[in-house]
């Protein structure tokens, strides 16, 4: 009969991951998809295998940190070649993992430190961190829980849209937006209108999206003629 492994986590190391998955299902309904969904359900469920992956991928230590860090200075006085293959090279000379020398250069970069290291090897030829000035992170993405509205133009009897916004709240009646180009106007009402999301079909999302209807007051629209 084969062996069974016995789960080994006690009830606090449980209920840190529980703690710790509640976290992240803010993150993701905050901020999108970055924080993966089997990251948050194995968390959850007390799945042993991601509990273990996530205290093994947690910490950098101060040696590490300063390995890639005079990598990034070597860089910055140029005796550093900043070729992909050198780089890796380099990196498995002074045992440091791939993925913890780009979290170090991350955390440079939001310093503003070795800047110009960091974007020299992510463009570097055959780079395996062109990732890091591809995409801002979500240190510097936060902007709190916003809104996907449309700004529809009424003022004619006519719908004409005008911008896709995102925003804090959805205005309400009796306040007033200011367009991009153009006076302010007066929002009228709002309509949530059905729209599809996916490109599979077999998953498709149905969401409501708000839009603000608009009028030009009258003395604006003096005002504009004049």
């Amino acid at each position: 009969m084969q062996n069974l492994r016995i789960c080994t986590m006690n009830k606090k190391s449980q209920l840190d991951a529980i703690i710790l998955a509640e976290v992240l299902r803010l993150q993701r309904w905050a901020g999108g998809e970055h924080v993966p969904a089997d990251r948050i359900f194995g968390l959850m469920n007390g799945f042993e295998s991601v509990v273990d992956q996530e205290s093994e991928s947690f910490g950098i230590s101060r040696d590490t940190q300063d390995k890639v860090e005079n990598l990034l200075e070597d860089v910055e006085y140029g005796t550093q070649s900043t070729d992909g293959m050198a780089i890796k090279d380099r990196l498995r000379r002074d045992h440091v993992a791939e993925s913890d020398a780009g979290r170090v250069m991350q955390l440079c970069r939001l310093q503003s430190r070795f800047v110009d290291s960091v974007n020299a090897i992510a463009n570097g030829v055959g780079s395996v961190f062109a990732y890091i000035t591809r995409r801002r992170q979500p240190e510097q993405n936060w902007f709190g829980s916003l809104h996907y509205i449309e700004l529809v133009d009424c003022t004619e009897g006519v719908r004409k849209k005008l911008h896709a916004v995102f925003a804090p709240a959805i205005p309400r009646v009796g306040e007033y937006v200011t367009p991009e180009n153009g006076p302010a106007m007066r929002v009228v009402g709002v309509d949530h209108v059905v729209a599809s999301q996916g490109d599979d079909e077999s998953v498709v999302h149905n969401i409501l999206i708000p839009h603000v209807l608009l009028e030009m007051d009258d003395n604006d629209e003096v005002a504009s003629n004049e």
